[in-house]
């Protein structure tokens, strides 16, 4: 090869690998991380629409259902993706053929794969969620037409992120499944990954291929849950090995459910998100600055959050040096961070 090609192979192979994807819109699936104010517009005390939730949302600094101090992994995507998100609730909104290349989110706070577990708390699950999103099918190629609907939706970007209000609070705290059918993890794990993978086919069978499966976050290192283990001796804060050794097992149950979608769902793309290790990684890096990783910013940051987080709790003084905002939601910072991992990391291999 000439040296002159060898320079154009260089430009043309770096232009490639920094050009963004060209996807058409994104759907997000699942639950408080991915919840950007839909419960706002339900009767459910799972609600982060009062301060200080969205103390750093610019430019208002308003509360807007987000569970955090600021922006939350789909607006940080959807912008980084030159995305436009709809604003819930987005079934009031009209959809556009000139503006059709939007982000629309399903996502309830407190939803679980597992219905029990939104009805506990009376959220939206991904059930539900699901049923909406056949609603969006419908209104969006009522819009532009059965083939440039289709278009869209087979280059949209789907990510699901559900599962941790299942173990958290249906098995761990309040441990309806466990005193029924579910007497070990290990079953109740089976059952939500079915739950995972129907889920993907329910979203794959309306047209859509390109996907990204969250894990777990690591549980046993939330703050809420560190309180409950160790509420003798708040001293004694360290995360919990038998709760993070279930965390690990979901998380490769999941990470082994996607060769089998690759295998089913022809056309397919899916991209497996370890939340687990990246958000501990963050905690452990010197670099990355994190004073506090074992309480939330919000009043004692042991167990508030919700309506527990509220104008009474006082804050810390620096929020961006925790890693938590409340005991058990992450602050932007943190979310920030698990974005640049997506797009550096993860989104590559959908395209």
């Amino acid at each position: 090869m000439s040296l002159h090609n060898l320079l154009l192979f260089l430009v043309y192979f770096t232009h490639q690998s920094l050009a963004k994807p060209n996807f058409t819109a994104t759907l997000f699936f699942g639950d408080s991380t991915l919840d950007t104010g839909n419960n706002n517009f339900i009767e459910s005390a799972f609600r982060g629409n009062h301060f200080p939730y969205g103390l750093d949302f610019f430019p208002d600094r308003a509360a807007t259902g987000r569970f955090s101090d600021g922006l939350i992994v789909p607006d940080l995507l959807t912008s980084a993706l030159d995305i436009k998100p709809l604003s819930p609730p987005w079934l009031d909104q009209r959809l556009s053929d000139e503006d059709i290349r939007t982000g629309v989110n399903f996502a309830s706070a407190g939803a679980g794969m597992d219905d029990l577990t939104s009805a506990m708390s009376n959220t939206v699950p991904v059930s539900r969620q699901l049923v909406m999103f056949g609603e969006y099918v419908r209104r969006l190629k009522g819009v532009v037409g059965e083939g440039e609907g289709s278009r869209i939706l087979e280059n949209a970007l789907v990510v699901f992120s559900a599962g941790g209000n299942d173990v958290i609070f249906n098995y761990y705290d309040m441990p309806s499944r466990r005193r029924t059918e579910f007497a070990t993890m290990s079953g109740y794990q089976d059952f939500l990954i079915g739950k995972y993978g129907d889920a993907v086919k329910n979203v794959y069978s309306h047209g859509c291929r390109r996907f990204i499966l969250t894990g777990l976050p690591p549980i046993g290192c939330l703050p809420v849950q560190m309180t409950a283990a160790t509420f003798s001796d708040p001293s004694a804060r360290e995360c919990i090995d038998e709760q993070m050794a279930d965390t690990h097992g979901y998380n490769t149950k999941l990470q082994n459910l996607l060769p089998k979608l690759q295998q089913t769902l022809p056309g397919g793309k899916f991209a497996y998100l370890d939340i687990t290790n990246t958000v501990l990684d963050m905690f452990n890096d010197p670099a990355n600055g994190f004073e506090e990783t074992k309480r939330g910013c919000c009043g004692t940051g042991l167990i508030e959050m919700g309506p527990l987080c509220n104008h009474f709790t006082p804050l810390c003084e620096n929020i961006s040096s925790f890693a938590f905002f409340d005991a058990i939601h992450p602050t932007e910072r943190v979310y920030k961070m698990v974005t640049e991992h997506i797009m550096n990391n993860v989104i590559h291999k959908l395209y």
